[in-house]
Order: structure tokens, then C-alpha cells, then sequence
């Protein structure tokens, strides 16, 4: 058995929709779903403690979990259901759950959120924090579109969303379109010449991918423009965007991108960021 895929809750209805989410995912991998719910505790002289059972906040918090566990079993029977109230920070809590995950996924935009505002501050908070794939839920479940879309840029050295794109994919039966943005003076005479050029790096670079998996259909898309709206105007059209986390500015602690961090805004459908892994053997 794997990893369990974590759901993160706070009784909005995007926590539900990412609860949704999450079961169907794990139906598909074969791995448990666990759904988590932090809350503060209660600090005198300056140590935290556990809630007591008949504490309000408390039962509200097992409610939530409750109901969460509800619609994910009568969503998906296949699937082995957990829940747990946890105690602290919220995303620092969840960022240490991801260790011991094979997904977290969290609504968009949690109760403490601003109207209009797309991405909330916990889903910022983990996503290119946390090692592994994050996935952020925009919204209830959209009809099956039968895609998946991956962002590409063949300059970096390791690619884990290509990894995390084509086992969704191949776990849907879902087509892959991996997407690869680049621009450049509109004036020069030599566009088509690039365009090929970069369609057949892109190529070069995805061999290794399609290779294990035969079974993927898989569609690349050469776009000269800005990544940010290629990847959402694809994200109309698709389940699931996948991205990378690597940040190229000069600030280190940047780890989520300016490409992952427009995606996240802006997508029309559930956005995973996939930052790599640290190997320990």
C-alpha cells in the first residue's frame, strides 16, 4: 500500500470540493485518503494544550471532520477513510503531514479568505514548500474533460511534474498536453524555423516519459507568449494543471515561481505543483 493522499479541511465549501477531490484520486492509486482539520489550542502560561472533549470549537472541528469523511466514503466506498484533528498552524502542521504523504490536496480558498481572492493563504503556504505534489481545488468538481495538462520548460535540470502528469494521466486514461511557452521579437523572419526547433526539443526532452508509459496520449503544444496564459487558457479545456516549483528570481526563499504562482491565481481547474523529491538512499 502507499503513501496516504492528505486532504486538508476547514469546513468551506472548497475544502469540500478538494475532499471530493482527493478520494477520487486515491480510488485511483489505491492508497488511503486521510483528512486532516488543525485548529489553535488553547495556550496557558505559554503552553498550548488539547481541547477537552465538551469544548465548543472542538466539536465543531469533528464535525467538520465528520462530514468531510461522509462525502468522501458515500463519494468513493473503494477508498479507506480517515480523519484526525491535529493541533497548531495550519500550514505548518499540513507542510509536516506532506513528509508521510503521496499528495495534499486543499481548497482554493479557506473561510478566513477575501472575496474575489482565488488562492488562499494556506494553499500559498504549502504549495513549493513541500516535497511532492500539492494540489490546490478551485471550486466544486468540473465535468470530465479526459485531460491533463503539464507546463514545460526544457532549461531545468529535473522535471517532477512531467513525473506527476503522466501518472495521472495514464491512472485516468486521460490525454496529456504539455505545454512549453517561449517568445520572442515578433519581427524576426526565422519563426517557423524556431517554432520547429523548440517542438522537437521539447520532444527530446519527453522521451524518457513517453517511453514508460506507451499508453499516454500525448499532445505538445509550442506556444510563443507568456507561460502563465498558455497554461490557463489550456486549464478551460482540462482536470488537472501540473507545474513545477522552481523559482527563477534572485530571492532563494522564492521557491514557488512566477509560472506556479500565476497558475495557482489563474487556472480554471485543480492546479498541482510538484516540487522534487529528496532522495535518501
Amino acid at each position: 500500500m502507499s503513501e496516504p493522499i492528505i486532504a486538508g479541511v476547514d469546513g468551506s465549501r472548497a475544502a469540500l470540493a478538494a475532499v471530493l477531490w482527493a478520494a477520487d484520486v486515491a480510488a485511483r492509486r489505491a492508497c488511503d485518503l486521510r483528512i486532516i482539520h488543525v485548529m489553535a489550542p488553547p495556550v496557558h502560561g505559554g503552553k498550548p494544550y488539547e481541547r477537552p472533549l465538551d469544548d465548543a470549537a472542538r466539536e465543531e472541528g469533528e464535525r467538520m471532520l465528520a462530514e468531510a469523511a461522509a462525502l468522501a466514503t458515500e463519494s468513493r466506498k473503494d477508498v479507506h477513510v480517515s480523519s484526525e484533528l491535529l493541533y497548531g498552524h495550519t500550514t505548518e502542521i499540513l507542510r509536516a503531514q506532506a513528509v508521510e504523504a503521496e499528495a495534499i490536496v486543499v481548497g482554493s480558498r479557506g473561510l478566513d479568505g477575501f472575496p474575489g481572492l482565488l488562492l488562499g493563504s494556506v494553499g500559498l503556504g504549502l504549495a513549493g514548500h513541500v516535497a511532492g505534489p500539492v494540489v490546490v481545488v478551485h471550486g466544486a468538481p468540473a465535468i470530465v474533460q479526459g485531460e491533463i495538462v503539464a507546463g514545460l520548460n526544457p532549461d531545468d535540470a529535473v522535471h517532477p511534474a512531467l513525473d506527476y502528469a503522466f501518472e495521472e494521466a495514464q491512472a485516468r486514461g486521460a490525454r496529456l498536453r504539455v505545454v512549453h511557452a517561449w517568445d520572442m521579437p515578433s519581427s524576426r523572419p526565422d519563426q517557423e524555423i524556431i517554432t520547429q526547433a523548440q517542438q522537437e526539443r521539447a520532444r527530446s526532452v519527453l522521451a524518457p516519459w513517453t517511453n514508460r508509459h506507451p499508453r499516454v496520449e500525448v499532445t505538445v503544444s509550442v506556444v510563443r507568449g507568456n507561460p502563465v496564459a498558455a497554461l490557463c487558457e489550456a486549464s478551460a479545456r482540462a482536470d488537472l494543471v501540473v507545474v513545477g516549483s522552481r523559482g527563477r528570481g534572485v530571492i532563494r526563499s522564492a521557491v514557488l515561481g512566477s509560472v506556479s504562482h500565476g497558475v495557482l491565481h489563474y487556472a480554471s481547474c485543480p492546479v498541482a505543483v510538484v516540487r522534487p523529491r529528496i532522495r535518501t538512499d
